[in-house]
C-alpha cells in the first residue's frame, strides 16, 4: 500500500522542521550563501507512526550527493539546446548553485542544503529565484512517485521570497508583506485524497505537528568583514569577534507575523 506521507512531509516543509540561512561575506561583499534545510524531525515521525517515504516491501532509500548543476550543464548541454527558450530560461536560475543532499530512510535522516558562491553584492537579488528553482529540483526528487498532486506540491515547495539589501554600512535582510506564512495558514490542514486505511495516521501526524512546529526553528547566520556596530533585533547574538551576527527564531512565532526575519545590521566604518 502506497504511503502519502511525502505530501505531509512538504506540507508541513517550510512551516516545521529546521531551516538556516548563512552568507559569509568577503573584504568585497562578495562570498558564499547557503540555506540548510533539516526535515530529519518529520522522517522521525513518521518511523514511530510506523510510516516511511517506501512501500513496506521497498529498499530504505539512502543517498549521500552533491550535485553541481554547472556540471550538468556541461554534462546534457546538447539537451538542453533543444529546450525552449522558456525551458532554458528556468535551468539559466541553476547557474552557479550547488546542491548537497544526505538522505538515510533507514536512520530516519533528511537534509539537504543549497548553495552559491557569489563575488558581488548584486548578485543577492536573484538568490530566490535561483533557490526556489533548486527547491523544484528536491521536490520532483521526493515526489517521483507522483505521489502527491503536482498543483499542491509547486504551492507548498515555494520558497520564501528575500530581499537583500547594502546602503553604506547597513546590511538589511527583508521579507515583502506578501510572506508565504499567509498561504501556508491558509494550506494548513488541507485535505487530500488518502488511500484506506491511512487516516489513522494523519490524524497522530497532526496532533504530533504542533510538538514539533514549537521546537522548529529559522536560523540565520551572517559573518561579515567588519565588526559589527549594532543589529535591529535585541535576540540577536553577536560573536566574540564581533563579526557574525546569529538570529534564531521559532517557526510558530513566524507563522503569525513573517517581519519577524526583516534584520538590519550595521557594520562598524
Amino acid at each position: 500500500m502506497k504511503k502519502l506521507f511525502i505530501l505531509f512531509a512538504f506540507a508541513c516543509f517550510l512551516t516545521s522542521c529546521n531551516v538556516t540561512e548563512s552568507i559569509v561575506f568577503d573584504k568585497d561583499m562578495g562570498g558564499k550563501y547557503v540555506t540548510g534545510f533539516d526535515m530529519s524531525p518529520i522522517m522521525q515521525m513518521a518511523a514511530a507512526s510506523g510510516q516511511s517515504y517506501s512501500d513496506d516491501k521497498e529498499k530504505k532509500e539512502k543517498m549521500d550527493t552533491t550535485i553541481v548543476f554547472n556540471d550538468l550543464w556541461k554534462t546534457h548541454k546538447d539537451s538542453i539546446a533543444a529546450l525552449n527558450a522558456e525551458q532554458r530560461a528556468e535551468l539559466e536560475k541553476l547557474k552557479g548553485m550547488v546542491l548537497d543532499i544526505e538522505m538515510d530512510e533507514e536512520k530516519n535522516i533528511f537534509r539537504f542544503n543549497m548553495s552559491k558562491e557569489f563575488k558581488k553584492f548584486d548578485e543577492l537579488k536573484t538568490i530566490y529565484d535561483q533557490t526556489d528553482e533548486a527547491m523544484n529540483y528536491v521536490k520532483n526528487m521526493g515526489n517521483k512517485a507522483g505521489q502527491a498532486p503536482q498543483e499542491q506540491m509547486d504551492e507548498l515547495t515555494k520558497t520564501e521570497e528575500v530581499i537583500f539589501l547594502l546602503k553604506g554600512n547597513t546590511f538589511s535582510r527583508f521579507q515583502p508583506a506578501t510572506a508565504k506564512t499567509d498561504d501556508l495558514n491558509e494550506n494548513e490542514g488541507k485535505e487530500v485524497e488518502i488511500e484506506d486505511g491511512e487516516d489513522g495516521f494523519k490524524e497522530q501526524f497532526m496532533v504530533q505537528f504542533d510538538d514539533m512546529l514549537a521546537n522548529s526553528y529559522y536560523t540565520l547566520i551572517y559573518t561579515f568583514p567588519k565588526r559589527v556596530k549594532s543589529v535591529s533585533k535585541d535576540n540577536a547574538v553577536v560573536s566574540e569577534d564581533g563579526k557574525t551576527v546569529t538570529y534564531k527564531v521559532p517557526w510558530n512565532a513566524i507563522n503569525g507575523d513573517a517581519s519577524l526575519m526583516n534584520l538590519d545590521v550595521v557594520l562598524e566604518d
